[in-house]
């Protein structure tokens, strides 16, 4: 008996996934700290930041040119100072009218694109926080379920010892006790494995050392759940990957706006001083003026049109496509979210209660010498398998909810709390 008691001693006294004695951590209070200390949305926004700094430049004028001239240099000498005459210039290059406002619309609006793409990847990051959130849910009530059932474990295995003490069972009976809290031991040993790994992602995520411990999590806030068509008209008018490709056709729009707007001409001005020795010297002027629908260099400008015109078209058909794909992932994610809620309220409602019950009844039976271990073993075996299969249940949920609200496209709008299944 000494090598089970041992062994059973060791599966009890086996440490769990240790939380952190902390206030608990919500979901909105997580998602907002991804938010504010994600690195890679912090390095988005500077990004951002940068590209909004940039069209300010195309309001002003390009630097004149400022030069000198010599004149009638005698090729018999090197000395600039034996010339006859000297000549001092200043240019400035004059962009048609509108060019300038044209190039900055331009600018503004891939700035604007900037901005969008850091929605977008906020978007991907938050469901990835609330992924990391269910799995590490998951693994902790697991590891807690497992807690819970080691106690029964002992009590069954204390009494197939006292049973096998009176000679009533033999020893097999005693060895399987011993197997099932080995292999408890071994499940635990893995869910804290997956718990760690979970906390690490989830740290990262949040902008943690990798390495630091969660506090515990609070239970996921429940909601209504719209319907088909109401998800497609949210999803339509609030996901970032909407958002992206409007903002790429406005970029499209601006650039054929500025493209266009170079049928226009620009204009060159300049004057200057030819100083000559001995003289009074005289002012000198220039103009100059491009021909943008020269016959001879028009259809380059024609051509250069017509290509944007169709990269806008291509922009808007685009925009099409990633729609569609929308619309798919938020059907996609309606079925897994209702299948998910249908398969834990089954567990819940009947698989559940059923499985307790006949643990109970066997267990008592047992005890009163009528049963036997076997089935006693394979009823706590079922039934620790549907209390982690409802715990996997309840995280599908979760996952399918934020895949959901990913689809959406209200994962930094209103997390967590918008959509979930019912009934868990």
């Amino acid at each position: 008996m000494r090598p089970f008691l041992v062994v059973m001693l060791l599966a009890v006294s086996a440490p769990g996934f240790a939380e952190p004695h902390q206030s608990p951590l919500t979901i909105a209070a997580a998602l907002d700290e991804a938010m504010n200390r994600n690195p890679e949305l912090i390095a988005l926004r500077a990004g951002h930041a940068a590209a909004r700094a940039m069209p300010v430049a195309d309001r002003y004028l390009m630097p004149p040119m400022v030069g000198a001239q010599v004149w009638q240099w005698p090729v018999t000498t090197l000395n600039p100072a034996k010339t006859d005459s000297y000549m001092f210039m200043m240019e400035q290059e004059l962009p048609g009218r509108g060019k300038r406002a044209a190039r900055q619309l331009v600018g503004d609006r891939e700035a604007a694109m900037a901005g969008t793409q850091v929605g977008l990847r906020a978007n991907e990051i938050l469901d990835r926080v609330k992924q990391a959130w269910a799995a590490l849910s998951l693994a902790r009530e697991t590891l807690a379920i497992y807690e819970r059932q080691v106690p029964v474990l002992r009590d069954i295995a204390d009494a197939a010892a006292v049973r096998y003490a009176s000679g009533h069972i033999g020893q097999h009976d005693t060895l399987k006790a011993v197997v099932e809290l080995s292999r408890l031991h071994e499940e635990q040993i893995m869910w804290r494995e997956r718990g760690r790994m979970a906390e690490t992602e989830l740290n990262t995520l949040l902008g943690r050392p990798a390495g630091a411990a969660i506090e515990p999590l609070t239970s996921v806030p429940t909601g209504a759940t719209p319907a088909a068509a109401d998800a497609e008209r949210i999803a339509l008018a609030r996901h970032p990957e909407i958002a992206m490709a409007d903002a790429v056709i406005a970029v499209q729009e601006a650039e054929l706006a500025r493209v266009r707007g170079e049928r226009r001409p620009d204009f060159v001005v300049g004057g200057g001083y030819m100083l000559m020795p001995g003289e009074a010297g005289a002012w000198t002027a220039r103009a100059g003026i491009t021909w943008p629908n020269a016959p001879w260099s028009r259809g380059r400008l024609e051509a250069e049109i017509a290509a944007q015109e169709k990269r806008l078209a291509s922009a808007r058909a685009q925009r099409e496509v990633v729609a569609s794909g929308i619309r798919r992932m938020v059907q996609e994610a309606l079925v897994r979210l209702a299948t998910a809620r249908e398969r834990a309220d089954l567990l819940r409602t009947s698989v559940l209660p059923q499985a307790e019950h006949t643990f109970e009844l066997a267990r008592v039976s047992y005890q009163a010498s009528r049963g036997e271990f076997l089935e006693l073993m394979d009823n706590e075996r079922t039934l620790l398998d549907v209390r982690v299969d409802y715990a996997r249940a309840r995280a599908d949920i979760d996952r399918a909810t934020a895949d959901l609200e990913r689809a959406l496209g209200i994962a930094a709008a209103a997390p967590a709390a918008t959509v979930v299944a019912e009934g868990r």
